[in-house]
Formats: structure tokens, sequence, C-alpha cells
């Protein structure tokens, strides 16, 4: 397939104060913690910075507080444009966001129209006021489903009413506008292929819980959705080393089975991998032996990274709390 390169330039408005906030919270915790909170978003994209330029689409989706020693955000949201050629198409981003770090950097995960089969990762900075600096996001995707893009960006996310800056620069030529651009890429990027074993510790009793319930019935069942922030180990005991975290939501989705809609981002921070992610999005039929789920994106040593989890529960009790042993293939770049 073709390779191009596709350059986008937007502003990203989240707005949580006044009487039209763009961003609203759905649910959240019972006690008087952030972690948890879950706002649905509804964020205007616009060429310029201010909000009266010109809209070239929306970023529609959720985040979450999904870590409880830091603010590390869950986010999962769609990128639907309104503008030029790219009208009705999308970009879906699933990934972490440690709002304090510098920059942060998340997956993009799918697209659809002219975006179809987009993956790779973005770049944020967020900073108060007009003046931001560039930095880079990739991903890549295939358009009508006979070229392969890589795209290269910049996106400077700020949350709580602050203005975002998406910026992707690559030297270009082709089809212009003022807010996306394209050119031809040369050259290809190797896959390797990875694989990692860890035990997930998911703990939803005692005084420490790393997983609480959000939102749901009163009485758990169809609907009960958590927040998780658990311990990823190298061995089966919690008081093996820690390689990461596991952090992100986990839903009671099915009526007739125990079955977990998982919404994870595994944030790893041991060895040459420390900084670096991996997205999972799938199903956990969860008293099935083993169960496989979808590894949709990545960041840092797992970018563009696509694969698959096979997770066995290795012990659990009857308040709910388990261990999970996880034996995950990627590809990456």
């Amino acid at each position: 397939m073709e390779e191009k390169v596709t350059n986008f330039h937007f502003y990203f408005h989240d707005t949580i104060s006044g009487n039209n906030p763009s961003a609203i919270v759905i649910a959240g915790p019972k006690d008087n913690s952030s972690f948890g909170t879950t706002r649905i978003a509804d964020e205007p994209l616009t060429e310029g910075p201010e909000p009266t330029s010109k809209l070239i689409g929306k970023a529609q989706g959720i985040y979450s507080e999904a870590a409880q020693q830091e603010l590390g955000l869950l986010m999962i949201f769609s990128y639907a444009f309104l503008e030029d050629k790219y009208n009705g198409s999308t970009l879906s981003v699933l990934g972490r966001n440690p709002v304090l770090h510098t920059v942060r950097e998340m997956p993009i995960v799918g697209g659809t129209g002219l975006f179809r089969f987009a993956r790779g990762q973005s770049h944020q900075q967020s900073h108060r006021g007009m003046k931001v600096p560039k930095v880079p996001i990739s991903f890549i995707y295939s358009a009508f489903l006979t070229s392969t893009t890589i795209a290269m960006a910049s996106v400077l996310t700020n949350f709580f009413n602050l203005l975002v800056l998406s910026t992707i620069f690559i030297i270009t030529n082709g089809e212009n506008s003022e807010w996306i651009s394209e050119t031809k890429l040369l050259g290809q990027m190797k896959e390797k292929v990875s694989h990692l074993h860890f035990y997930f510790h998911d703990t939803i009793s005692g005084g420490k819980p790393s997983a609480k319930q959000i939102a749901g019935p009163k009485v758990p069942g169809f609907g009960t959705m958590m927040i998780a922030d658990d311990p990823l180990t190298e061995g089966f005991e919690l008081t093996s080393k820690l390689i990461g975290k596991a952090q992100g939501i986990y839903a009671l989705a099915a009526q007739k089975e125990l079955g977990l809609l998982m919404v994870l981002n595994y944030a790893f921070m041991e060895g040459k991998y420390n900084g670096s992610t991996l997205s999972l999005l799938g199903k956990n039929s969860v008293l099935h032996p083993i169960r496989e789920m979808s590894i949709v994106g990545g960041t840092g040593l797992f970018r563009f990274a696509r694969g698959y989890a096979l997770a066995k529960t290795a012990w659990f009790n009857t308040k709910g709390d388990a261990v999970v042993e996880y034996n995950v293939t990627v590809l990456h770049y």
C-alpha cells in the first residue's frame, strides 16, 4: 500500500465550568476522593485558538481519573471532523494521560472514513495561555482501504478550562488547507514482536482497594462500573516486584454471564519499558479458564502496537478480589 503523510493543526477547548460546559461529571466515587470521577465531553476542535474561530470538528468521549497517586486520566475519545474532505471521518484515542507530566503520549487506535485502519500515538503538553510549543504526534492509517498513511502532529492538551493545541508539522506537498495537509512518505518501518508475562492484582475489599465502583445499580450486577488502579507484578505475590499499573475501567456488560467490558491502560514502570504503555479493549468472560482480549495501541517502545492478551485467573476469593496471570503478545515498531 502507498504511504503518505497527513498533517493537522487545531485547538481543543475543554470547559467544565459556567452555564455551558463542554464536559460534565456522569459518574464518580461515593467517598470524597476524586479517584473515579468520570466526565462525558463534547469538545469543540477549532482551526485557531479562539472559541469563535472556524469549527473543524468535535472531540467526543469520556475521561476518568484512573490513578490514585497522581492526576492520571483514562482518555476514550473520538475526534469527529466536520470540514473539507475529512467531513464525516473520525480518529479514535484510547490512552493514559498523566496530566502533570510535561509531555504525555497517547495512542491513536482506530479511525473511520479516510482514516480507516488508523493506529499511532500523540504527544501532549499542557500550557496555560495562548503561546505553546509544538510537540510531535504520529499515526498510521489507510485511506480508502488502499493506501497506508503516517501522520506527524502535536497535541497540546489542557483540561480544566485550558486550551489545547493540536499541531501536525511535516514537510508537505500535495493537498493542503488551513488545518490539514498531505504528502507521500518514503521508507518503511519494521515491526517486531514482544512477549510479556505478569500478574494483575484486583482488590475491591478492605480499607485500601485498588478498584472501586463508580456507577451502576446499588446491588452489583449488570451495569456495575469499576475504576481500577491495579498493581502489575513480576510474580504471583503482591509483594513481588512491581512492574506497572493497570489503570482504567471495567464494567459488567453481560446479563446472562459474568462478562466484563475491559478498557485499561497498562502503564509500565520497570526496565527499558519504564514509561511505555499498552492499551487494552475487550470482553473478559471471567468464568472461562482462559480469556483473550485485544491490545489496540501503545506508547513509548510500544508505539503502533497491536496484539492480544491471554488472561487466566490464578486466585480469587468470595469478596471479589482476584489475581490474574497475563501473557501478552504485541507487534510494535
